[in-house]
């Protein structure tokens, strides 16, 4: 077992590693989960979960895609997961979608605001099939749907968008899933990509988090209370941001309870076969 592996009566390799940018999308799910913070092996925040029969690990990568395929790669390399699962929240770009919804992926894409351009990208599926897992998330109360999840080099308007994703199913705007994806199909692991809605179709983010990301990070206090003070007024759309990421971390974390068990039972048949 790697170094620093759980003492929560865990065998064997890492049957699943999950990867979220920023703590707070996941830290409803740590505070019920049986985890232990984990400090060697890893450079960012990182905690060992017990999974079935097994152990993952629950990483956070930092925000944008470079930052979460390089942490992705690190990791895959380092752990040899059997399962791979990208979450964290998502802005919706389809009037269906409801604040705390749902959403796994079922078609994963890069797009370039400058282009205009879409760049699929052909991820491995997950390991049980899709409709199984929205059947299973449906049965335990949380508004589930397939989707479209589009990463984006930094969160943009979504008013200028129709036309580049008017033909996809439940379009949604993350920062990282396209590159985990990235990595999970050139390993050839089972891939799964989930996001809870923060901002619906006809929202947008806050200004001070739409700018590009120069290089791996997270937009702060510091930044928005600059925003703030230029303009008090500001107060209540900040207010409903917060409001709105609560209710999604809340989602996060009842769709991990039923996911973990279904993925960590698939991850055991593909540790019981031979290498």
């Amino acid at each position: 077992m790697p170094d620093g592996s759980p003492g929560l009566g865990a065998t064997g390799p890492c049957l699943m590693l999950l990867l979220a940018a920023l703590p707070w999308e996941v830290r409803p799910f740590l505070r019920r989960s049986r985890s232990r913070r984990r400090r060697a092996g890893v450079a960012g925040p990182a905690w060992e979960l017990a999974v079935g029969p097994g152990w993952g690990l629950l990483a956070i990568t930092g925000l944008g895609a470079r930052a979460a395929g390089q942490a992705a790669s690190r990791l895959v390399s380092h752990l040899r997961p059997r399962l791979l699962l990208s979450l964290g929240f998502g802005g919706a770009v389809s009037p269906e979608l409801s604040p705390g919804d749902l959403v796994l992926g079922e078609y994963f894409a890069s797009y370039d605001p400058l282009t205009r351009l879409l760049q699929p990208v052909a991820a491995p599926p997950p390991p049980r099939p899709l409709p199984e897992l929205l059947r299973a998330l449906a049965a335990a109360g949380p508004a589930t749907f397939a989707g479209s999840i589009i990463t984006t080099p930094w969160i943009l308007r979504k008013s200028g968008l129709g036309k580049a994703l008017a033909r996809l199913r439940r379009p949604v705007l993350d920062l990282e899933t396209a590159a985990v994806a990235e990595v999970a199909r050139a390993q050839g692991l089972p891939f799964l990509g989930l996001r809870a809605i923060t901002d619906v179709a006809a929202e947008e983010i806050p200004e001070f988090l739409t700018r590009p990301l120069p290089h791996p990070g997270t937009p702060g206090w510091r930044d928005a209370r600059r925003w703030l003070v230029e303009d008090p007024r500001r107060l209540p759309e900040l207010l409903h941001l917060w409001r709105r990421s609560r209710l999604a971390a809340a989602r996060l974390d009842q769709a991990l309870q039923v996911l973990l068990p279904q993925l960590a039972g698939a991850g055991q048949v593909l540790e019981d076969q031979p290498s």
